[in-house]
């Protein structure tokens, strides 16, 4: 008796799972990833890559956002120095996005994608720092 009762319990959850949950539950739960994911960029780690060990050449890094938008950068190294950092994809191209752009010039400083984000557009920022950190990486292999 015990085990059938277990098994309605079993088969009530399921029908409240896919049925019970209204949309604005449905919508909370899909905010929640998406600020799950936010929070997790936010606290990415972006490490130094000395230019100095890439060859030179021009490299591309990208950096998948939302499963729908793409940070592509292609890094120019030269003398093993970042000559130039061009931005082929800007994510979601918002005003964040066009804000985030602000961190290509810090990296061009300071010659490594270990740099400060812009505040009000951490996303983008880091999403760049990391494109620029994945094409230095993918330089340095192909050595």
């Amino acid at each position: 008796m015990k085990k059938m009762k277990s098994k309605y319990a079993v088969i009530v959850f399921i029908i409240f799972l896919l049925f019970g949950c209204s949309k604005g539950e449905a919508e909370q739960v899909k905010n929640m990833s998406i600020s799950n994911e936010i929070e997790q960029i936010k606290s990415m780690d972006i490490s130094h890559v000395d230019p100095a060990t890439v060859p030179d050449g021009e490299y591309t890094g990208e950096f998948p956002f939302r499963q729908r938008y793409l940070y592509r950068v292609k890094v120019t190294v030269k003398s093993g120095r970042i000559a130039n950092i061009e931005v082929l994809e800007n994510g979601t191209e918002n005003e964040y996005a066009e804000k985030g752009l602000g961190v290509i010039p810090r990296i061009l400083r300071k010659q490594s994608p270990e740099v400060d984000a812009v505040s009000g557009a951490t996303v983008s920022s880091k999403a760049l720092m990391k494109c620029v950190e994945k094409a230095l990486k993918k330089g340095r292999r192909s050595k």
